[in-house]
């Protein structure tokens, strides 16, 4: 099978009998044939893409027609020029492919028998998965970069026949894929248990919400560390933090005669202006990393509980989620 393509200013479609020629290609399922010069028409299987390669940049080929029947694969001159942003020079012994703006020589060869080929010659230069002047011929390495999981890459070159350069196992280690798929390491369990109420409270702001009948957009909880329990205070306004804690305050040293000893905080702007207080008062301020909310992991954990509670309960009694 001659494996060229042969430049044809009188060709209105690219045209090629090798299927392996094409990228990409889609079943043909229209009527209509390709004529020949004598008028015989020749059926079209498929449609699908092509290209290219040069030291400058890949030739596209597009809506290459796959017609069995052709003796020799037809490179339209108005297609390729049209697709390209190019023009072609064809002179008694050769041809020029040149770009339109930068007039820079993206293909050429020489006249053969009358006929302008564009020949797949071999480099010691060139990518393993490409040719000079020649079709790409994608490696497996690139359609795993297309499709991510290598099995699935595998079953679908075989079941569809797509031809590749076998440049990719099993064995290989995608570094990509590697960083796209991990996962933080889990944080070590925390050994601190409190021996009485108060010795630490844990608390944080979750919010914005939409804006509740009583016109509430956030809501403080403070966790006692000893007893699990919670106590929470609707806002309007982040800035409500500092009096709902001294609210909070005041309300269980003088229920429970337990002074609060220390607060774990995620140092949100709402507890930078808490700081001073608790130095104040004696009370220990402890605080999360930057982005790790994982160290705040029993205000965040009670949050999901709060949240997944009320909206149960808003379901169950079929009300609007205004409420």
């Amino acid at each position: 099978m001659d494996t060229n393509w042969y430049v044809d200013s009188g060709a209105t479609d690219h045209i090629t009998s090798d299927l392996e020629k094409l990228l990409f290609r889609d079943k043909y399922r229209g009527g209509e044939q390709v004529l020949s010069a004598n008028g015989a028409g020749m059926q079209i299987n498929h449609v699908g893409h092509s290209t290219l390669f040069s030291p400058i940049r890949d030739i596209h080929l597009n809506n290459v027609l796959h017609v069995p029947s052709a003796h020799k694969s037809l490179v339209s001159a108005h297609r390729l020029v049209k697709d390209n942003n190019a023009f072609l020079e064809l002179h008694p012994h050769h041809f020029s492919l040149k770009e339109q703006v930068t007039k820079k020589t993206l293909l050429e060869g020489r006249c053969k028998d009358g006929l302008y080929p564009l020949k797949s010659h071999s480099s010691n230069h060139t990518p393993p998965n490409k040719q000079v002047l020649g079709v790409v011929k994608a490696s497996t390495s690139l359609w795993h970069s297309r499709l991510a999981s290598s099995p699935i890459v595998q079953k679908i070159l075989s079941r569809h026949n797509i031809s590749s350069v076998s440049v990719l196992n099993n064995s290989v280690v995608c570094d990509a894929c590697q960083m796209g798929k991990s996962h933080q390491l889990p944080y070590p369990k925390s050994n601190s248990v409190s021996s009485k109420p108060f010795e630490l409270v844990f608390s944080d702001v979750w919010g914005p919400a939409p804006t509740s009948v009583g016109r509430h957009s956030y809501y403080v909880s403070f966790i006692d560390d000893f007893s699990k329990f919670t106590w929470i205070y609707l806002l309007r306004f982040k800035s409500e933090v500092f009096q709902c804690f001294r609210d909070f305050q005041n309300m269980v040293e003088r229920q429970f005669d337990h002074k609060i000893l220390a607060v774990q905080s995620d140092w949100g702007g709402e507890y930078q202006s808490l700081n001073t207080f608790f130095k104040q008062l004696g009370i220990a301020h402890h605080v999360s990393c930057p982005y790790a909310h994982q160290q705040n992991g029993s205000a965040e954990r009670k949050h999901r509980h709060i949240v997944e509670v009320g909206l149960s309960l808003l379901a169950h009694a079929s009300m609007p989620l205004k409420y």
